[in-house]
């Protein structure tokens, strides 16, 4: 089904100023039980390289035939690392109806870099999520913040796919709680880098397919 493009607006304080703040996003409806929703990095456009999420948003509904939500990641500040993912998360929990015909849903979620850091942190929060899949998390973002997200986060499944030449590998390989072992994995893709450029690319469309809808 055609995506349906909309905008979320609201306003951010900073040092007693107000930022005009917006985040452009496409809904991919259907009579579902599950939404998926993709979050990239920072900065990170809504259709993504070579409309990577588009591709990855049409492919989950051909074969899953879920829901997606895919959404641009803008920059604010550093002191609003979380406000996207909040604003979008808060958008699909107050239009599940519309999303997915449906007010009981299960929420899936896809996320890169700073994207998959940030959720990993506030997922817990919100009931409805039931799995993540964290690419290559930026750990400058807070490794120990990340760990304690996932150790509090009651959810299904979460994997942390990581490229074998991503600079945050080894930290990546630290962040599943123990004891979580049961639920939480991390995968290493050998030859990828933090992109997942070039031969990698096909990894980074599949992944979602292959973690949250095994």
């Amino acid at each position: 089904m055609l995506a349906k493009h909309s905008t979320i607006e609201w306003k951010e304080s900073m040092n007693e100023f107000a930022i005009d703040c917006s985040l452009a996003i496409a809904i991919h409806p259907a009579e579902s039980s599950v939404i998926l929703l993709t979050i990239p990095g920072v900065d990170g456009s809504l259709d993504g390289y070579e409309d990577k999420y588009v591709t990855i948003a049409e492919t989950a509904q051909e074969r899953f035939g879920v829901a997606v939500v895919r959404m641009e990641n803008p920059f604010i500040s550093s002191y609003h690392w979380e406000s996207n993912a909040r604003h979008i998360l808060e958008f699909i929990n107050d239009n599940t109806k519309a999303i997915a015909g449906t007010d009981d849903l299960e929420l899936r979620i896809m996320a890169h870099s700073a994207g998959a850091s940030i959720i990993a942190q506030i997922a817990w929060e919100y009931p409805n999520i039931s799995r993540l899949l964290l690419i290559n998390p930026a750990a400058r973002l807070g490794g120990s913040k990340i760990k304690q997200g996932l150790k509090n986060f009651k959810g299904d499944k979460v994997t942390i796919l990581v490229g074998s030449e991503d600079p945050s590998k080894d930290e990546a390989m630290q962040f599943v709680p123990e004891g979580a072992e049961d639920h939480m994995s991390v995968i290493v893709a050998e030859g990828a880098d933090h992109h997942f450029a070039d031969d990698a690319f096909p990894v980074f469309l599949e992944a979602p397919h292959t973690y949250l809808f095994d």
